[in-house]
């Protein structure tokens, strides 16, 4: 059985994992759940990011060695941050100015740094998402790890479901106005998953020895629709809670001016819940349940563990 595990407790190994996309909460997640295992099983952590802000600062603030990369410092600037670590996490570089624009760099840079052991994170049926702008350099990103994949000793794709943690974004007008408000299909069906499930079931990847590697579709434990999130987060916040179905522009708007993220990271939100109306991230799996040994976290529980951040 092939596994991260016997990889990184090799004599030769440097025992060091870098992770990309760590300016964003996905790959600052993922990061900080190893950084949890340094000095036992890695010696190294290190985290590439485009925009320095104050998850960057966190995760120096915790040990790990942090590097500014971007698409457009080309193969030859990441092969030669990659050739410091056994295995690298790559997730789709979104907060990058050229994402979409041969991003699938991050991935081929694997190959030019002999690097023994690769992660590639990508969305849930990712193949069937090229018509949508913002979401078709995933398709790329797999044709390139599936490409080289046969010259990495140890490799995994972890495809992930839409993130329930993305209504975080929204937190200040759930709690003012009782509606989460999205340019989707309130009836659509998903099967949304906690980030923090998602980073620690790819930590215990790397670190178990009996998990292999290979394909995984991580979804949360339970296919559901935007309609019955609003009814979960009412229940566990006390509150009255409501669905309420947007115009793509007006939430665009919202996430530009309330929350200040980039262009880049508004149209990836736009184009996975466009993906959702579509009924294209319908899938549900026991893949996440198998990696983490243990049921995933509900969307219930996730409202009733973050409740102070969705109240007024």
């Amino acid at each position: 059985m092939v596994t991260f595990s016997s990889l990184l407790e090799s004599p030769t190994a440097y025992k060091a994992v870098l992770v990309t996309g760590c300016d964003m909460y996905a790959g600052y997640q993922i990061a900080l759940d190893v950084l949890q295992h340094k000095g036992k099983h890695f010696k190294c952590v290190y985290a590439v990011y485009f925009k320095e802000n104050d998850m960057v600062h966190h995760l120096k603030k915790h040990g790990a060695d942090c590097i500014k990369l971007a698409v457009a410092d080309g193969a030859d600037s990441i092969a030669k941050a990659y050739s410091k670590a056994d295995v690298v996490v790559v997730l789709p570089p979104v907060s990058d100015d050229h994402w979409g624009k041969n991003s699938c760099v991050f991935v081929s840079a694997a190959e030019k740094a002999k690097i023994k052991g690769l992660v590639l994170c990508s969305k849930i049926n990712a193949d069937q998402l090229g018509n949508l702008p913002m979401l078709k350099p995933l398709i790329q990103m797999e044709q390139a790890y599936h490409d080289i994949k046969g010259k990495i000793k140890v490799a995994s794709l972890v495809r992930c479901s839409l993130h329930i943690d993305m209504l975080w974004l929204f937190r200040d007008q759930i709690a003012s106005d009782g509606k989460i408000c999205l340019p989707t299909n309130g009836r659509a069906k998903f099967a949304p998953l906690v980030e923090s499930d998602a980073s620690h079931a790819l930590c215990r990847m790397l670190i178990d020895p009996n998990i292999p590697a290979g394909t995984y579709q991580l979804t949360g434990p339970e296919q559901l629709d935007f309609e019955t999130v609003a009814q979960h987060a009412a229940s566990k916040l006390d509150e009255e809670i409501t669905f309420n179905e947007i115009e793509r522009k007006d939430m665009e708007q919202f996430l530009k001016d309330k929350v200040k993220l980039c262009d880049n990271h508004i149209g990836y939100i736009g184009d996975m819940l466009e993906a959702l109306s579509k009924g294209l991230l319908d899938k549900c799996t026991g893949d996440l349940e198998q990696l983490l040994g243990k049921q995933p976290m509900s969307v219930k529980k996730y409202f009733e563990k973050n409740a102070n951040d969705f109240k007024p």
